[in-house]
């Protein structure tokens, strides 16, 4: 029986200095290190006996042809890790292309290497190292044989040697960085991947020759054997931090002390911990301005929940998560702050045989006293030979909110042929509260508590991948959520309430000799909706072609139809709102490099109120005046002539629009191992009444005569930050951040006024200087 709420007991499930003490006592040896060691030369005796992934082929585009120059990848397995190296073909005809970028950079602008890794080969977990032919590096996680997460931060090492003719791409990853199944035979079977970008020409080439986005991404890597070397007893990694902030917006100061731990306690155990963690902010979050129903999702740069986290990434169609970390250390349920202080979080992860199992738990500091949060998880997997079978469970308590929410979920993959991949999963939750009447106390007119309710709902998803990697491939995908499940606790959903089915097909030719344009990828998607109480949702129909031409210039365009239906979320649970079919078209175009700059031009023409049609622009200019050095600006106008937003109630708006979003970066790279990076992003809207509207009983938009007031919103978003990693996983970081957010009504402001005005704009102004350094 769940708890009332009205008495609880203190509850404090972890003592730092217990835990601190227990972990580095767990400590009995230090890692090993590398008989290679990384430069380039490739001259040391082992790498004759170097295993060889066999066949190339080109993949962008997807003509699967040979590629234009020969590549290599070389894999040497030994005691203390993984070494590779690629030997990559480029004559000084072919220019080449070597900006240094940061660390984990999206897009790794310039030619560049990547190596993928299934260390089981059994498709659930791959890692990413890639370099760039500048020395940029960027790493992660494969999960759902083809999501990346790029917040994972491994220790491995690389160096680049140029040569007339070549250059090449040393590799070196310890065995302790990543996380393996047990095995006690002599050879290990592995799935690689492994690819080469020549950007002159936006050209890929892999092997196997498959593209990242297939169905079966990772399922279909090239299997070798390699050898397997024990590695006998265990290691522990502690690394502390500490962030001092002064906030000369309150003119005070903190500090803040805490400390990661990961000790592997074999090779088919890791236990990791984090105590008092920092909440991330040398790393700011993307400006948003949105009035949708629908929550934005960001990306977790922590380290205790990037490592070893792949096992608990578990996606939905419909853009869900089992687990969104960012739920943990977020504002605490009484909104009495930004953000929430951790306790601290313990997981543990490893293999009992065929059996992989993952478990976590974090509580947030002030849990005891009823304002934090308790998170918790459990996983299980078989992996089998060509298939999988899971279960993952999660569990919060919100005391504040007298809540607690318990999610199962079982899930299966299999890939019986190559042709044929099908998933699936069946997710229930139960969300215990304590009922909340509509009566009042006549005296403290306070809700009176009229007992406890219990809600429990379902979810159910399948998706079949079919040809999946080959020039025509579709998927098909269906979906199902009642409107009493709910997974937003500690996962993520858009909403509940929906019956979904999609279907896409893509279709991608390679140019022919002669021609124009290098390869073109084709796609149709649509998906039709309806939620659980039978009313027809907006459906859509979308075309789409992505050219890419001989001389480097690629072309993107789309049309889509929108069908009429109700939109059952933008009331806010007020009823449903009827709206007719729309048509959208978008468009962009990317140059080659011109020199040292390289531009995008893209628009978007769309409906996004009753009537009337709404667009944008989007100029983006990138300059390259060194290897060190780039500079990028982002300058998006938009003009909404039909805007509609809900005022509450069955009231909405339709709003004459102006915005403006700019962003400019800048990222200089003077030596290996120092970033100094600036990002300056501004939001700006100025809006003015259309007309009021009012919803019936059937959800038809009716004119009124509603007054409702203009706005303006401005939201600026400036960081300045140095970055100094002198060590593996030893980091100095010096942060000046600065921003504010303003939503004014009557204000007599244009664009360019607010644009002026952005340095009013100051509701957080500080300097944070933070050391992590790996004992």
């Amino acid at each position: 029986m769940r708890r009332s709420g009205l008495s609880r007991r203190p509850r404090r499930l972890f003592s730092f200095p217990a835990a601190l003490c227990i972990l580095t006592g767990l400590y009995t040896s230090g890692p090993a290190f590398a008989a290679i060691t990384p430069d380039g030369a490739l001259d040391e005796p082992q790498w004759r006996e170097a295993l060889r992934c066999p066949d190339w082929r080109r993949t962008t585009p997807f003509a699967r042809d040979q590629p234009r120059y020969s590549n290599e990848l070389l894999l040497l397995s030994l005691p203390e890790g993984l070494a590779a190296a690629f030997v990559i073909d480029q004559p000084p005809v072919e220019r080449r292309i070597k900006p240094r970028t940061p660390r984990d950079s999206e897009a790794l602008i310039g030619d560049s290497v990547s190596l993928m890794i299934d260390f089981d080969a059994t498709g659930q977990i791959g890692y990413e190292f890639s370099v760039g032919l500048g020395g940029g590096v960027r790493d992660g996680l494969i999960t759902n044989q083809n999501t990346f997460d790029r917040d994972w931060d491994g220790e491995w090492s690389h160096a680049v040697r140029e040569t007339d003719q070549q250059w090449i791409v040393e590799l070196f990853v310890p065995w302790s960085t990543v996380s393996m199944r047990g095995s006690r035979s002599d050879m290990r079977t592995i799935g690689v991947y492994g690819s080469r970008y020549l950007y002159e020409r936006n050209e890929r080439y892999a092997c196997p020759g498959i593209s990242t986005d297939s169905g079966a991404f990772l399922s279909d890597f090239h299997r070798m054997q390699i050898a397997q070397h024990e590695t006998n007893g265990s290691s522990l990694e502690v690394t502390p931090y500490a962030t001092v902030i002064r906030d000369f917006l309150h003119d005070d100061s903190q500090l803040k002390v805490g400390a990661d731990l990961v000790w592997k306690a074999s090779p088919r155990m890791w236990l990791t911990a984090t105590l008092n963690p920092d909440f991330g902010q040398v790393e700011s979050d993307e400006l948003v301005v949105d009035f949708s129903a629908i929550e934005t999702v960001f990306t977790d740069k922590r380290p205790f929940f990037t490592e070893n986290q792949g096992v608990f990434d578990l996606r939905t169609p419909a853009s869900g998560q089992l687990i969104y970390t960012r739920r943990i250390g977020a504002a605490p349920d009484d909104l009495s702050a930004g953000s929430s202080d951790i306790d601290a979080a313990f997981k543990l992860t490893g293999d009992a045989g065929s059996l992989v199992y993952g478990a976590f738990i974090a509580q947030e500091s002030e849990y005891a006293s009823d304002r934090g949060r308790l998170f918790a998880a459990g996983r299980l997997a078989l992996p089998l030979e060509r298939a999988r079978i899971g279960y993952l469970a999660t569990y919060t308590d919100r005391p504040f909110l007298d809540r607690d929410a318990l999610i199962n979920a079982l899930d299966f993959e299999t890939t019986p042929s190559d042709a044929l991949r099908l998933a699936a999963q069946v997710i229930r939750s139960d969300i215990g509260t304590a009922g909340m009447g509509v009566r009042f106390d006549s005296v403290a007119l306070t809700p009176l508590r009229l007992g406890e309710i219990d809600t429990h709902g379902y979810q159910a998803w399948l998706e079949a991948d079919i040809n999946r990697s080959a020039p025509v491939s579709h998927a098909l995908k269906a979906l199902y959520i009642d409107r009493r499940f709910d997974m937003n606790d500690l996962g993520y959903m858009e909403r509940n309430s929906l019956e979904q089915i999609e279907w896409e097909s893509n279709r991608r030719v390679a140019g022919e000799g002669g021609s124009s344009f290098n390869g073109e990828t084709q796609r149709l998607y649509t998906y039709w909706r309806r939620n659980s109480q039978g009313q027809r949702l907006q459906s859509r129909v979308q075309l789409s072609r992505d050219v890419q031409y001989t001389n480097a210039w690629r072309a993107y365009q789309e049309i889509r139809y929108v069908t009429s239906g109700v939109d059952d979320l933008i009331s806010r649970g007020n009823g449903p709102v009827e709206l007719d079919s729309r048509f959208g078209a978008y468009f962009d175009v990317v140059t080659p490099r011109f020199g040292d700059w390289q531009f995008t031009v893209g628009g978007y023409l769309f409906q996004q109120g009753v009537e009337d049609y709404s667009g944008w622009l989007q100029m983006v200019a990138s300059w390259y005046p060194t290897e060190k050095l780039t500079l990028r600006l982002d300058v998006t106008p938009q003009l909404s002539n039909d805007w509609l937003l809900w005022q509450g109630q069955n009231l909405f708006g339709s709003y004459r629009a102006e915005r403006l979003d700019f962003d400019f970066r800048l990222d200089w790279i003077p030596a290996a191992g120092h970033e100094l990076r600036l990002k300056w992003q501004w939001i700006g809207v100025e809006a003015d009444l259309r007309r009021a509207y009012r919803t019936d009983a059937g959800g038809r938009l009716i004119q009124t005569t509603d007054a409702l007031a203009p706005f303006n919103v401005s939201n600026l978003g400036v960081q300045l930050r140095y970055r100094y990693q002198f060590a593996p996983q030893s980091e100095l970081f010096l942060v000046y951040a600065r921003g504010g957010y303003q939503f004014i009504e009557q204000d007599q402001r244009d664009l360019g006024g607010l644009f002026g005005d952005m340095g009013d704009l100051r509701d957080a102004d500080q300097f944070l200087v933070k050391i992590r350094y790996r004992l």
